[in-house]
């Protein structure tokens, strides 16, 4: 009967994968008929709320079924081991028991990295790890894979049309007027905008120095923009920008990659660009790409204005 609960946790996990949210499923159960009186599946990204657990949920929905807070005679199927949010959350349901699937090395708090039911709280609930475990494993393990693989597939779309080249045009001056206030004035971030990253600048590059615009994408969206220039036996990154919502998840890694098959393919050595010295997280990050300064320089580049620089280059 027990796998019978836990097949339905599992049913729920999926459904949360199928949403877009890692797959946890849960369910509370009447012991003394078996009836299933709460579900549950995550829900953070859906709800932006970080309780939104599938066993809080499930303890909710109970509670709202039974029609009060105390779910004495119950028991509580998950397909990963709780949190300690949620381990806090099944003490203070006073649930009797607990059975999970999959054990959490990064989180988990009935056993894994701790176990609060152990602890001299006023109730403690039995539990039960590695139920089915394989099965809740390796829904876990295929979600994470996929996830993976779905935040590298970007392409690099060559902006050759007005069009395209007024759509990174709009996306250079949302970017440059979110990310640079804390490090250049206002006015010069107007001015660097319309000399370097206007649609007529753009034009200007292409046909007067042989720059490359892409529009990065991931799927239908429009996520990005960076720029190329073919120097000799080096390639010159011009530009690499990232939208706010979509950095921190490798999508410039994986554009630099391109580039770095671009130099590959075009006999290229290495890459280089300039960076703003007081950039400190795109120099970091530039780092982590395996990129070091060659050097720095301060360039004029007018209305009284200057670029402040880092020199970096990364073989490839």
């Amino acid at each position: 009967m027990s796998e019978e609960y836990m097949r339905r946790a599992i049913e729920l996990a999926k459904e949360a994968a199928a949403a877009g949210e890692v797959p946890v499923g849960a369910v509370v159960v009447r012991k003394k008929d078996g009836l299933i009186v709460g579900e549950g599946r995550n829900r953070r990204e859906e709800r932006r709320c970080p309780t939104a657990h599938a066993e809080l949920e499930a303890i909710e929905q109970a509670s709202r079924f039974l029609g009060g807070w105390r779910l004495c005679g119950c028991e509580l199927y998950v397909t990963l081991e709780p949190c300690p949010m949620c381990a806090g959350g099944i003490i203070n349901s006073r649930i009797d028991k607990v059975i999970f699937g999959a054990y959490d090395n990064k989180a988990g708090s009935c056993g894994s990295l701790t176990n609060l039911f152990e602890l001299s709280y006023n109730h403690r609930p039995q539990v039960c790890g590695g139920s089915m475990e394989e099965e809740c494993a390796g829904i876990l393990k295929e979600f994470f894979k996929n996830r993976r693989r779905s935040k590298m597939d970007i392409k690099l779309v060559e902006a050759k049309t007005d069009d395209q080249l007024e759509r990174v045009a709009a996306i250079a001056d949302h970017i440059w007027h979110e990310y640079f206030p804390c490090i250049l004035t206002e006015g010069q971030i107007d001015y660097m905008v319309d000399k370097f990253c206007s649609f007529k600048a753009m034009k200007e590059n292409i046909a007067g120095e042989g720059y490359i615009y892409y529009i990065i994408k991931r799927g239908a969206d429009d996520i990005g923009y960076t720029a190329i220039k073919p120097d000799g036996d080096r390639l010159f990154l011009s530009k690499l920008y990232i939208c706010k919502e979509e950095r921190g998840k490798k999508y410039a890694r994986a554009a630099m990659d391109c580039h770095k098959q671009f130099a590959r393919d075009h006999g290229m050595r290495a890459i280089w660009l300039t960076v703003n010295k007081y950039n400190a997280n795109t120099i970091a990050a530039y780092k982590k790409m395996g990129f070091e300064t060659i050097g720095d320089g301060v360039t004029d580049i007018g209305n009284g204005y200057v670029m402040d620089d880092y020199f970096m280059e990364c073989s490839v």
